[in-house]
């Protein structure tokens, strides 16, 4: 069997007439001349051509467009005139069209970037089948993407979620678009979409179970009205649930409505009389029912949506539309460009053609590509904002981005070391939506560090999967760290050395009766506290009870822990600061036992500690050799003037301290307040920073808040 005859029987059975010679001509010539020419995979190159020629076919493309995706890769052996000699001047034309678009490699440089897609876009002004026949050649290649080196997969994903996928939906070829979308997702976020994947398999039996009741309800529902229609259901793709858990904060488990339901009948009066009998047996979700049939989107896509609370109380969606808008909706504007050919292309269909030509036309003198780029997306795909950066630079952020987005679209350090910005020259929160336009710069500092508050105001996924990345791993290695010297003391008390026992691979051969693989592992644990250093230690050493009777006694009351406290007459536990009073070194403090967390630090004139169980205090006091960063809040009020924000956070940024977050809340017309939570290292700086802050113009007080 050719890889050549799901093509063609694919193509012959939409059309018995369908000039399948055209295409059987195009794939001999293309074998002539790539013969033993192969892909990154290893796969001959003409493979590749057969599976974009098929993907053109499951969109029902004319035999032009088909030939045409066969051919693109001889244009660069043959040239142009050889293909329109023996294929025609139209073939030849698109094949052009399309190699001149690839013929910019993928490169991380932003300037190719633009110009591939002006190029892409300016051949879509001549002929949208170009940029159909590019959708095709960038799905299949997302389909062998673990082919290409490890490097080159996030940069080439990222391209099919930003370009490729949107301009697929705005083309209206919905199959395209979901598989793009998942594929770009599988690559750029790997661990998130393994996680989802295995969540959705956990349920794949509950959830076909329930898609099956559901399509039984409503087969009946198309019956008891007598007509002639089909009921479908599904899962929703992976991607579509990840933005709805990325918008609305919720986990996976929380996104209900993670099935739909269609129903495709045969006239338009019979879409509404449906829709009537759907909502008169499930009662529908306020605000969730959209009528594109009467207001088609701009790629023509018609159908009614509503949402509905289903069987066993579960929101799902119910679809309904005519075959006709099913064929639209499936195939987009490729079912236009089908039906025109054949004659029956409506006015409608026509202002698809006029509106995407409309918007790129108007810009086809702009001469700059970034710049092109720019306008033209404002117009294809008006969900996100365009800010620039301070040298020109257009970014493209999620709408509501704020500067934490920008920062980390820059770069991860820029964004991890982010204290601030300013846009068009004015100093702005971390926390200010950015507009259309806005000139942005990123005020960074070595001092800082991303903080979990940075996460209320990300709208990006790439800031958010950033920002909890640093988080975890700077939680594991404190973990890790504090593990390390629990473990070191109990095994000192031994006569045993912890190093020793690491180095000698003993921790790890304990390490699976502890739920874990690898000696770090178990050290994470200890300092997590879900495990006991004594529960180590006897796995470890088993006759460590008599090796504890047998061990000389340690003289010390003192121990003295890695956070900087002298623990008095106490031996090992965790400790861990009061987040009520957010004691600094410097100040007295004294320890509150706490049942199954070790030691909180409380600052001795915690009014929390007043009234707290006496017998579980103990008394501590600051080392010597703390050099840590400790959390403390300021509340700085005064007069409402432009100059007062980076004026406070100019006089922080002398101290070295790191600003966690700023705030701004306007008290009466004329004052404001403005609410800091920094990282510092003592009660001597911070008596320091609130003079310094005390002492400029227009502040009338700064007080320390304890929660």
């Amino acid at each position: 069997m050719s890889a050549l005859d799901p093509i063609v029987e694919k193509v012959l059975s939409r059309d018995p007439k369908a000039r399948v010679d055209l295409i059987r001509r195009a794939y001999d010539f293309a074998v002539e001349i790539h013969g033993e020419d192969t892909r990154l995979s290893g796969r001959p190159l003409t493979v590749h051509l057969c599976e974009v020629s098929e993907i053109l076919a499951d969109m029902n493309m004319d035999e032009e467009t088909i030939a045409a995706g066969l051919l693109h890769e001889a244009m660069e052996k043959v040239g142009t005139q050889v293909v329109k000699e023996k294929f025609g001047e139209e073939i030849a034309t698109l094949a052009d069209s399309f190699h001149r678009v690839v013929s910019i490699r993928y490169s991380s440089s932003t300037a190719d970037h633009a110009e591939k897609f002006r190029r892409l876009l300016l051949s879509m002004a001549r002929d949208v089948r170009v940029v159909i026949i590019k959708l095709a050649d960038q799905l299949h290649n997302m389909r062998t993407l673990e082919f290409i080196r490890p490097e080159k997969r996030e940069g080439y994903a990222c391209e099919t979620l930003d370009i490729y996928a949107p301009l697929a939906n705005r083309l209206g070829i919905y199959r395209v678009k979901s598989e793009l979308e998942d594929l770009g997702f599988k690559y750029t976020e790997p661990e998130v979409w393994d996680e989802l994947v295995s969540k959705q398999e956990e349920g794949k039996r509950e959830m076909q179970g329930y898609i099956e009741e559901v399509k039984g309800i409503l087969s009946g529902i198309v019956d008891e009205n007598r007509v002639d229609g089909k009921v479908y259901g599904r899962v929703k793709h992976l991607y579509s649930i990840y933005l709805k858990m990325i918008d609305q904060g919720i986990p996976f488990e929380k996104v209900y409505d993670r099935v739909a339901f269609r129903i495709i009948c045969g006239e338009l009066s019979e879409c509404y009389a449906l829709l009537g009998a759907v909502h008169a047996r499930w009662k529908p979700v306020p605000g969730r029912f959209k009528d594109y049939v009467a207001l088609p989107k701009k790629n023509l896509y018609q159908s009614l949506h509503t949402t509905v609370i289903g069987p066993r109380g579960i929101p799902m969606e119910v679809q309904i539309r005519t075959r006709e808008m099913h064929a639209v909706a499936e195939e987009g504007i490729a079912a236009h460009w089908r039906y025109k050919e054949r004659g029956s292309s409506s006015g409608k269909a026509e202002s698809v053609f006029s509106w995407l030509r409309q918007v790129v036309e108007a810009n086809q003198e702009v001469a700059d590509a970034s710049e092109f780029v720019d306008h033209v997306k404002g117009d294809l795909f008006p969900d996100v904002v365009y800010v620039f950066t301070p040298t020109g630079q257009v970014m493209e952020l999620p709408r509501g981005a704020t500067p934490i987005d920008f920062a980390y679209a820059i770069h991860s350090q820029v964004g991890n070391r982010c204290v601030g910005a300013k846009v068009n020259d004015r100093m702005v929160t971390l926390g200010t939506e950015l507009k259309n336009g806005d000139r942005v710069e990123i005020v960074t500092s070595k001092n800082q560090t991303p903080s979990s508050d940075w996460l209320e105001f990300a709208k990006s996924s790439r800031a958010k999967n950033r920002i909890r990345q640093w988080i975890r791993n700077e939680q594991r290695e404190r973990s890790i760290a504090l593990g390390r010297d629990i473990l070191d003391r109990e095994f000192r008390k031994v006569s045993k050395s912890l190093s020793k026992a690491l180095k000698e691979g003993m921790i790890e051969e304990v390490a699976d009766r502890f739920g874990v693989n690898k000696g770090e592992e178990v050290l994470e644990a200890v300092g997590y506290g879900k495990v006991q250093a004594r529960q180590v230690l006897e796995k470890v050493y088993p006759e460590f009870e008599r090796v504890q009777e047998e061990a000389p006694k340690r003289k010390g009351p003192q121990k003295k822990t890695k956070q900087g406290i002298v623990i008095k007459g106490v031996g090992d536990v965790m400790v861990r600061y009061a987040k009520c009073c957010s004691p600094l070194p410097g100040e007295p403090v004294v320890g509150f036992i706490t049942r199954g967390h070790g030691m909180t630090v409380h600052a001795a004139n915690c009014p929390n500690l007043k009234r707290s169980d006496e017998s579980r205090r103990i008394d501590v006091e600051w080392g010597l050799e703390d050099s840590g960063a400790h959390p403390v809040r300021l509340r700085v009020q005064g007069i409402d003037k432009a100059t007062m924000l980076p004026n406070i956070t100019t006089a922080l940024a002398g101290f070295g301290v790191q600003v966690v977050s700023a705030q701004v809340k306007p008290l009466m017309p004329g004052k404001s307040e403005y609410q800091f939570a920094l990282l510092v290292p003592d009660l001597d700086k911070l008596q320091k920073i609130i003079k310094s802050v005390r002492d400029l113009k227009a502040v009338e007080s700064v007080i320390r808040v304890r929660s």
